[in-house]
């Protein structure tokens, strides 16, 4: 089970994860990062996108997945509402995005999110669970 919160910071905006598994770390930072550009707003998950990415570590993965769905959401206007990562496994990642199309009166944007960092990130084991922790530029 993961949970997270969102951290505060000069002119920017933090992610930090706590997880049993990777794949838990990573829908959860997946969670923290919808929360912080939508709030709280709802969906349904009616489409699907499969993910396929590489990456040199976990860190790097990490930036990549959710670099990822910010560009579903730019290019393609997905919403995300479910986030499954099917495996994690050294350098790669498989996984699935699913939501329905953006709709600015039903899912309003609290934030807008320019890119995901590699300011401070760290995605490490602590205290026999996961720890990631990374920072955003608004």
């Amino acid at each position: 089970m993961e949970s997270y919160r969102l951290l505060e910071h000069t002119a920017d905006m933090g992610i930090e994860v706590h997880a049993d598994t990777l794949e838990e770390l990573f829908a959860g930072a997946a969670c923290a990062l919808k929360e912080m550009i939508w709030g709280e707003a709802g969906g349904r998950a009616i489409e699907e996108r499969t993910v396929s990415l590489r990456g040199g570590d976990y860190g790097e993965l990490l930036v990549s997945w959710l670099s990822e769905i910010l560009y579903r959401f730019e290019v393609e206007g997905l919403f995300p509402v479910d986030f499954e990562l099917e495996e994690i496994k050294g350098t790669s990642l498989r996984g699935r995005i699913r939501g329905e199309p953006f709709d600015p009166l039903r899912h309003p944007v609290e934030r807008e999110v320019k890119a995901v960092t590699y300011h401070r990130l760290r995605v490490e084991p602590s205290d026999g669970r996961w720890l990631a922790r990374l920072y955003v530029d608004l």
